[in-house]
């Protein structure tokens, strides 16, 4: 077994390079300010009852200035100061709001519609009705995208996910049960996905109990970026990139459930450029391989759907990539193998890396209270490697999670990168999620998409038309 220690991946901002996300942003400007067409106003549509619109726009109020970090805090690194978004600080825009681009839900309609006794038909109408003020601000007003406020009396009727990813830690092979009931994040946001817009939910509780959950700079942090990245459709900052290298191409490939789990599942691809920017593609329905219990493309369906990415990367940046590393969350079959190798060699590509991202049981321990330093890579044969994504964080001063860190488990079936390579990029990856500015991400993001996409792609009939941009599922 060998020991391998994978520095953390440096990231592009405006101005320099910083491994951190907030403290790029906040010194360096987001990345995109090194364009002269960039816009610097974000138009925002609101959709809530009366209360919620007030405490939101406050909230944003709150936002354009400088917040300071939790008090009295030993990881100042990891709690810091949010540096306020306008047009003189770090993101250089600002957010504009206007009773002309907002839509008051009334009280009386959220009362009739909690009285529905059938909880399926409660979220239903619920959805209708956001979705009608979604629908009338999206084709009449311009905004860049929605911010809708979940009201305090959907909670455990309508909305009733209770756990997060502080609370929980994720796994890709989490047995996932028959979604029977209907989910009303997913529903509203899949219902309202044709009209272009992208949606941004906020429930009433974190605008109005400040002291739970997280601090006011993190919580301001993670908004701020996200609202960013899916209204500016650009990024906050990019993965840092050699340019003695050859251009490449990253590709996730993963396969989703319809919701009572009964049908045949769908591929989907994820491609992402090194600038970050990410293209979602629909496959087609796939067999579980009787063997494996496994979903798998045929050979044809795994050449058609790469062909497709590699066309859409190409029809971006006008080239094509010198390399194409492709992830998968479960093995690779000989028939997709077989396909994946034709797309390439068809679409002219020199150099490719096939790998698969799965959870593991393996753990290691170190000497002390910390667990293993997030970087940490164990290769335990040529093919096989243990890389810790989650884990002590020495710029953090301490292990930024609350429960033991599960590695994640790399296997190279067909390379012609090194191993060390193909784990800093994974690593490099999981920084690429701007929902979080907490730069320890457990997955890369070819694979954390998957599951976001996934649970929206679900509600969607297969005549309805999917988004591209990442930012429409987040």
């Amino acid at each position: 077994m060998k020991y391998h220690f994978i520095e953390e991946p440096l990231l592009e901002f405006g101005k320099d390079e910083h491994f951190c996300p907030r403290q790029g942003i906040a010194n360096y400007d987001v990345y995109d300010t090194k364009f002269t067409a960039r816009k610097t106003e974000i138009l925002i549509g609101i959709v809530g009852v009366s209360e919620d619109v007030e405490k939101l726009n406050a909230w944003l109020e709150r936002c354009k200035s400088f917040i300071p970090s939790k008090a009295n805090t030993k990881q100042p690194q990891l709690f810091t100061s949010f540096c306020g978004f306008n047009e003189n600080t770090g993101f250089r825009s600002k957010f504009i709001t206007s009773t002309e681009i907002t839509r008051v839900i009334n009280n009386t309609d959220i009362r009739e519609i909690l009285k529905i006794k059938n909880r399926n038909e409660c979220v239903t109408q619920a959805v209708e009705l956001f979705s009608n003020h979604i629908r009338f601000i999206a084709q009449n007003k311009l905004v860049d995208l929605i911010v809708c406020i979940v009201p305090k009396s959907f909670e455990n009727k309508i909305v009733i996910e209770k756990k997060t990813e502080e609370e929980i830690e994720e796994r890709l092979d989490a047995e996932e049960k028959p979604e029977l009931e209907i989910n009303f994040r997913r529903a509203l946001k899949a219902s309202t996905m044709f009209l272009g817009k992208p949606l941004q939910l906020i429930r009433e509780y974190s605008l109005s109990n400040p002291s739970k959950g997280q601090d006011e700079a993190t919580k301001a942090w993670n908004f701020c970026t996200a609202l960013y990245y899916k209204a500016m459709q650009t990024v906050p900052w990019k993965l840092k990139r050699d340019i003695n290298l050859p251009m490449v191409c990253y590709v996730g490939i993963s396969f989703y459930r319809s919701r009572d789990k009964k049908s045949i599942q769908t591929s989907l691809a994820q491609i992402f450029n090194e600038k970050g920017n990410g293209v979602i593609l629909r496959g087609t329905p796939v067999e579980i391989d009787k063997k494996d219990r496994q979903p798998h493309l045929s050979d044809k369906q795994a050449y058609d759907l790469l062909l497709s990415a590699l066309k859409e990367y190409k029809f971006a940046l006008d080239t094509q990539p010198a390399r194409l590393v492709l992830h998968k969350s479960s093995n690779y079959s000989i028939d997709e193998l077989d396909g994946f190798r034709k797309a390439i060699n068809d679409a002219g590509i020199s150099s490719y890396d096939f790998v698969t991202i799965k959870e593991t049981d393996i753990r290691f321990f170190r000497d002390g209270f910390y667990p293993p330093q997030r970087g940490s890579m164990f290769s335990l044969s040529e093919t096989s490697h243990i890389l810790y994504t989650r884990g002590s964080v020495d710029y953090y001063k301490t292990y930024p999670g609350l429960y033991i860190p599960s590695p994640l488990e790399i296997r190279t079936v067909e390379f012609d990168s090194s191993p060390n390579v193909i784990c800093e990029e994974i690593l490099a990856l999981s920084k690429m999620n701007w929902n979080n500015t907490q730069f320890d991400g457990k997955y890369p993001i070819t694979i954390a998409c998957a599951r976001k996409v996934g649970e929206i792609m679900k509600y969607l009939s297969e005549a309805d038309k999917p988004q591209i941009r990442y930012a429409f599922y987040m």
